[in-house]
């Protein structure tokens, strides 16, 4: 079940391009897939890879890297949203992270990292909060809240926020 009620099969999940959901595009493209979603949450998943330019040999992906995995993962609950109402992907504007916990400094190459996000708070104007994991596997890798916001248009908002 989707939100609103809106049913999305696993299947359907699966079958989508994530190109579709999330407008990063080429190494910042960093989630792969769709496993998840529903009125609240949503899980996706990505594999780090060693020729991945914030990969640093041999070490593995900063886990600060994890807030924008984050970020991307709230960016593809929202685009599934949307999707279901006949939209496309918006521009969303990550604010801060909050409580941002991680267990290593470093997601390891190779490791097939899970990140779920789970709406906690958002009010009308496009403003949210999601309680966010990174796992690998059954180990909890990190965590934190991540606020961010959506405007209705990006446009206006850049400029009325440029000139004051």
């Amino acid at each position: 079940m989707g939100a609103d009620g809106i049913e999305i099969s696993l299947s359907d999940l699966a079958r989508i391009p994530i190109g579709e959901l999330l407008l990063q595009r080429h190494e910042m493209l960093l989630i792969e897939r769709v496993h998840d979603f529903g009125p609240s949450h949503v899980e996706v998943s990505t594999r780090v890879t060693q020729n991945h330019p914030l990969v640093e040999d041999p070490r593995g992906m900063p886990a600060w890297v994890g807030i924008e995995l984050m970020a991307q993962a709230i960016s593809v609950f929202s685009a599934l949203e949307r999707r279901a109402q006949g939209l496309g992907p918006r521009i969303g504007l990550l604010l801060c992270a909050r409580k941002f916990e991680a267990r290593t400094p470093y997601f390891r190459v190779g490791a097939k990292l899970s990140v779920r996000a789970t709406l906690a708070w958002r009010d009308a104007t496009g403003l949210g909060v999601f309680e966010c994991t990174i796992r690998e596997r059954e180990t909890l890798l990190a965590q934190g809240q991540v606020k961010g916001y959506m405007p209705e248009d990006i446009d206006r908002f850049l400029r009325s926020a440029a000139h004051g």
